[in-house]
């Protein structure tokens, strides 16, 4: 009996977090929000423009954003002044918490949302700064695929570069980015005050990660990895890479069958089996 390596272990060990986010799909949400440029916002917390909420069981998708907040209100959302958006985001970002609460118990599937530069963290702090009261979502409801799939797969499952991981994996797998944005877009559109473009472009990277979770799922991602990678150059890793592919399990079932009608002779001949 092989001992798994680390590898393995670690492939197991993201391959059972998947399972148990898609183990009851009606509790799974899946997130992603657009924001000011980290750069631009010269240190202070970036400016939340858009926030996209995609049930996994039926597709729905609930927004808020700023363009749409700014139609509630009867303002142009293409000549705000500061002021403006300071009470645009706070109501959007009222209503989202609202959202949040309500959905308390479910599952939150998002892309790198860990910290106070971009996260659930950043989103919590830029509302306290507009004076609001952030519901606190448990962190055991988070959960953040691509260190899930860094374990399935492991870490260099995609490159950063050009688009970032999301991106370059989508292109890689067929995917379409219609109208999405890379950083650099994302804040040229957020200087440029076209919140609608950044709106659209959160609502196609929450349909790309749902896409890359169903694949992810069927086990028919495409990744930057050869299976050795993948699964380890060790003798279960190789056992895992010939039983996950069928072509590679007949020839091998093909081999062992030869193999053994080959030595059995040798076999019974030196040990009078079958005697």
């Amino acid at each position: 009996m092989f001992l798994k390596s680390k590898r393995l272990i670690e492939r197991k060990e993201g391959l059972d977090q998947l399972k148990e986010i898609l183990k009851d799909k009606g509790k799974a949400l899946i997130i992603h929000y657009s924001c000011e440029s980290f750069v631009t916002s010269h240190g202070r917390t970036p400016r939340v423009t858009s926030i996209s909420v995609r049930s996994m069981e039926t597709a729905q998708m609930k927004s808020f954003s700023i363009h749409i907040q700014a139609q509630f209100d009867g303002k142009n959302f293409n000549n705000l002044n500061p002021e403006d958006y300071d009470t645009l985001e706070k109501k959007m970002l009222f209503e989202f918490y609202k959202y949040m609460k309500s959905n308390k118990d479910k599952k939150w599937i998002h892309w790198n949302m860990r910290d106070s530069n971009y996260g659930f963290e950043a989103i919590a702090n830029r509302y306290k700064i507009l004076g609001g009261n952030p519901f606190h979502l448990d962190d055991d409801r988070k959960y953040d695929f691509p260190r899930i799939l860094g374990k399935i797969y492991s870490y260099a499952y995609e490159k950063n570069k050009p688009d970032g991981r999301l991106l370059n994996l989508a292109i890689r797998n067929e995917i379409s980015t219609r109208d999405t944005l890379t950083g650099k877009q994302e804040a040229a559109a957020y200087d440029d005050k076209e919140y609608l473009k950044l709106h659209r472009s959160t609502l196609r990277k929450v349909d790309i990660m749902d896409n890359i979770i169903h694949r992810t799922e069927q086990d028919k991602l495409k990744v930057n990895l050869t299976k050795v990678k993948i699964y380890g150059l060790t003798i279960p890793g190789i056992i895992e890479i010939v039983k996950n592919n069928w072509i590679l399990f007949s020839i091998w079932t093909i081999l062992f069958y030869v193999l053994g009608a080959a030595t059995e002779p040798i076999v019974q001949r030196y040990f009078g089996l079958g005697q």
